[in-house]
């Protein structure tokens, strides 16, 4: 994951659509009017497109909708697609990129012989469209090459979504009724869409006539050199009303930009910041953090966690769990406590949660997240709160284990056949859904420690301890030298990949764990797993495989991420599915929420890990990383804390941190060898590791390349 490689490959792909007079005037159009430096512009971060199409996702979290910006040069609600062309001329169309800081500001170019045009859309909400809907504006700037020419662009405004792309789950269903043009104003129904430049001209027939499924409209451009030119349009997540499209008529882009910068820049400053020396990890963990946001709706007063800003806007268990612990370690506990929430809504009368037909694994999953809400950071009060709905669901554990036990089931203590139509896509007792509920009966035993019922603590890690036990006896029955997706031994890998992280039912240094780890990347691409045909590529579910790596394999945990971040849009999303050999995505349109909660949690534990009873510090980090690495607003089981590395001297690695009440574990890289603690507080163990005494703030070490390193 070197810098150098990343900065090559950035060049490269500038190279492609970078128009030689375009930046120049662009930062020059861009730095005007902008308030405060919280809304001034930052240049676009041009990465490579690694898959087929480039697609981005540009919203602002609550919105129930967001804003597909491509592929090619369009914008889609998902009701309807703005496209845009140049007339009598062939051009190229960049990826899509968003700027350096991660502010979902989208830019793009189209490129022909003789003109340039760059597209920048960005979306800010509206005290008159309320919390849960959007507005877009989208500038488009052209640049002259080679002279003076007239450039005639053409808008066409269609029904439904861009191709690929995915109607909206609120969509009215506008195809085949009126539509009106009421300059500046499309209207659809009644409703105004979209708001066009005054120099609009349609070509089709006059104002106010009715039209089919699309309409063109032309604008002639004269840029000279030196001289761009620019348009405006505007699109609102939904129709307005004429009262409302009035309202935005004093609205300049500048104005929807800046609010939209500044919008993102406060919600990235609440969150962990994170600095390597690799910068594409840097931009990677922001943009996790990005689309975390962004698949956030509110509903009744809480936020809700969806898949997907596209096609998966709903709640599933298994997707919001891994939100809620990405968001708790990356400083975002409110918007994760009021997820956690949200899950208490698919709770059952019989204590399970369930969010579809089949799928067991949730109430596991739901009490994990319930418990890393009111652990990270600590909070007795939130504890408290999730107690009840924790131990009904606990309690739906423990009888489905008794049912099994005293019907005389094959598999005793295991919880019963499920078809979950998804994931395994076996009709079976699945292995994940014990692992997901052994996990659920540790985190009611953390949720009550820190609720301040030790009682209730010791009971359910009793229980847990007893369900491990169960499992284990479970997997020495079944013959196979690693752990099979259900116990009846058919189904695709997915739940049992959990039992080494998250769930944590099988040690580290378990063999099964090598087993798996060896069979799922043996047919893997690049670290990255197959799911079903070895031509699939899926984009998040290896990360558990990589997490549990990182300890004793650090460099295939960082092996993982950078194929990952590798396999990834120009704005680093990543597809749920993608086909090796095309890199296509299909209609399974990135970002993909779970993907990004992957990134941000595996990013954050090769740094600071605080799955168990002590501290780990720097369990994956590459020897570049110690050349100056800073993680601060981090939280923590114990705690906020800031974290940095580097070398002062040659030959020496220090480690300064927040203090915490427990030992804090210092990992050296693996290509390091650890030869002395140059601190009283902190004592060598092995040629990997050192142990800080509690309430440690610094130390340093003497370290040497192992022999064949440079």
């Amino acid at each position: 994951m070197a810098t150098r490689g990343f900065a090559l490959r950035i060049r490269a792909a500038r190279s492609l659509f970078a128009a030689p007079p375009a930046a120049a005037c662009l930062l020059g159009l861009l730095a005007p009017g902008c308030a405060s430096r919280e809304a001034a512009p930052a240049p676009p971060l041009v990465l490579p497109e690694h898959y087929a199409r480039s697609i981005a996702a540009v919203g602002v979290p609550g919105a129930r909708r967001a804003f597909q910006v491509g592929p090619g040069s369009r914008a889609s609600t998902g009701e309807l697609t703005v496209a845009w062309s140049v007339e009598g001329d062939s051009t190229r169309v960049s990826p899509v990129f968003f700027e350096a800081d991660a502010v979902p500001v989208a830019h793009w170019w189209m490129a022909g012989a003789s003109e340039s045009l760059h597209f920048e859309a960005a979306a800010a909400p509206r005290p008159e469209l309320g919390d849960t809907s959007a507005l877009l504006s989208v500038r488009v700037t052209a640049f002259a090459r080679g002279g003076s020419r007239p450039i005639a662009l053409v808008t066409r405004v269609l029904d439904g979504p861009a191709s690929p792309g995915f109607v909206p789950w609120d969509a009215v269903g506008v195809v085949h009724e009126p539509r009106e043009w009421r300059q500046p104003w499309l209207l659809w129904n009644g409703r105004h869409v979209v708001r066009l430049p005054p120099q609009a001209a349609w070509t089709g027939e006059r104002a106010g006539a009715r039209a089919g499924t699309a309409m063109d409209f032309r604008h002639v451009l004269r840029p000279e050199p030196g001289r761009p030119t620019t348009l405006v349009f505007e699109i609102p997540a939904y129709g307005v009303s004429p009262s409302t499209a009035r309202r935005f008529e004093s609205l300049d882009h500048e104005r929807i930009a800046g609010d939209a910068r500044r919008l993102w820049r406060r919600w990235l400053a609440r969150a962990a910041s994170l600095h390597t020396p690799d910068t594409l990890v840097n931009a990677a963990f922001r943009a996790g953090l990005v689309t975390l946001l962004v698949c956030q709706e509110r509903s009744h007063g809480e936020w809700v966690p969806i898949g997907n800003p596209f096609q998966y806007r709903d709640v599933w268990l298994r997707d919001a769990a891994r939100a809620v612990r990405a968001l708790c370690v990356a400083g975002l506990a409110g918007v994760a406590r009021s997820d956690a929430v949200t899950l208490l809504r698919f709770q059952l009368p019989s204590g399970a949660l369930m969010s579809q037909r089949g799928q067991l694994d949730g109430t596991g999953q739901a009490l994990w997240a319930m418990a890393q809400a009111a652990s990270i950071p600590p909070s007795r009060a939130w504890a408290r709160r999730f107690m009840p709905a924790a131990t009904r669901a606990s309690e739906w554990i423990v009888r489905e284990r008794g049912l099994g036990r005293r019907h005389g089931a094959p598999w005793p203590g295991l919880l019963p056949y499920a078809d979950p139509r998804d994931n395994e896509l076996v009709r079976a007792q699945l292995v994940g859904n014990d692992a997901w509920s052994c996990a659920g009966l540790s985190a009611l035993a953390a949720l009550a420690r820190l609720a301040g019922d030790p009682s209730r603590a010791a009971g359910a890690e009793a229980e847990a301890a007893r369900y491990r036990a169960d499992v284990a006896a479970a997997l020495a029955r079944t013959g196979s030298s690693d752990i099979p997706a259900s116990w009846q031994g058919h189904g695709r890998d997915w739940g049992n990949i959990t039992l080494g992280y998250p769930t944590f039912v099988l040690g580290a240094a378990d063999p099964r764990l090598q087993g798996l780890a060896r069979r799922v990347w043996s047919g893997s691409h690049a670290r990255l797993l197959c799911w079903g045909d070895p031509d699939s590529v899926h984009g998040y579910i290896g990360g558990d495989v990589a997490q549990w790596a990182a300890r004793g394999a650090p460099a295939l945990a960082r092996e993982y991420l950078d194929s990952l971040l590798a396999a990834s849009t120009s704005t680093l999303g990543q597809a749920e599915l993608s086909s090796r050999k095309s890199r296509d995505f299909g209609d399974n349109l990135p970002p993909h929420a779970t993907a990004a909660a992957q990134v941000v949690d595996l990013v954050r534990n090769l740094i600071v890990d605080d799955a168990r009873d002590t501290l780990e510090i720097a369990t994956g980090a590459d020897a570049s990383w110690w050349r100056g690495t800073r993680l601060s607003r981090a939280p923590t089981r114990w705690g906020v804390i800031d974290v940095s590395l580097d070398e002062p001297s040659p030959g020496v690695a220090r480690v300064r941190m927040t203090p915490v009440a427990v030992p804090a574990r210092v990992w050296m890289p693996d290509r390091w060898i650890l030869l002395t603690s140059l601190a009283a507080n902190a004592r060598v163990v092995t040629g990997r590791y050192a142990v800080l005494a509690p309430h440690a703030r610094e130390a340093s070490f003497r370290v040497a390349p192992r022999a064949g390193e440079p």
